[in-house]
Order: structure tokens, then sequence, then C-alpha cells
């Protein structure tokens, strides 16, 4: 009965954490796209005027304020880091997941180390990627 309740919450923050683990990601890749188009943009915003895209650089001033808050944000969420350490957790989550299945046991101290482990785990994703 213990074991089936570790693995109830193993699975539940397994959900979570791959959740989280995906959208860093997508917010990494996004910003960084983002970022990288826009000041292209803004820095060739006179090469855009003689261009057919010239309507683009009506957009330039909003572009730059965008450019400043996002490269702000990715800088204080520090998206990167927080999608390699979501991964890395995960993984580390699923491991356990894997040995409470392969063990199966209702033996009191190794469901009682098992859970330690997952103390510990979830412990350390918090203080390493959670603000």
């Amino acid at each position: 009965m213990a074991i089936e309740s570790l693995m109830r919450d193993v699975q539940s923050e397994l959900k979570k954490w791959s959740l989280n683990t995906r959208v860093y990601g997508a917010l990494y890749v996004g910003i960084r796209t983002f970022l990288i188009i826009a000041s292209v943009v803004v820095a060739g915003q006179d090469m855009l005027r003689a261009s057919v895209a010239a309507f683009v650089t009506g957009w330039v001033p909003l572009l730059a304020l965008a450019v400043s808050v996002l490269t702000a944000l990715d800088t204080w969420m520090k998206p990167r880091d927080k999608w390699r350490g979501f991964m890395e957790d995960r993984d580390s989550l699923d491991d356990l997941r894997l040995r409470i299945e392969a063990r199966g046991s209702t033996d009191a101290g190794a469901v009682d180390t098992l859970r330690e482990e997952f103390a510990t785990l979830r412990k350390r994703h918090r203080e390493k990627n959670v603000y």
C-alpha cells in the first residue's frame, strides 16, 4: 500500500516536471528566436527603408522596446538553465520511478529509503529550479 502511494506521488511530480520542461524549452527557443529576428530588424532599419519590407520600419521602436524587455526577462528567468535543470531532474525522477516499479516491494525499510530519495530529489529540484 505504501509503495502505491509513493508511486502516485512520483508520477504526479513527473507529469508536472515533464510539462515544465516543455514550457521552459519553448520559452527559451521562442525568446531567443524573437530576440534574433527583432535585433536584426532594429539593427538593419536603415537598409529596410529602401527595400520591399519598408513597412517593418514602423515597428522598429516597438521591436527595440520588446528586445530590451525580453533580454531583461531572459537574464532574470534563465530559461535555458531552468530547461536543463528540469530535464535533469525529470530524468532522475523517472529513474526513481523505474526503480520503484522494479522493486515492487512492500518492505517498509525499502519504501522508506525510496521515499527519502524522492524527498531529497524534490528538495533539490525546488532549490535549484523554482524561484
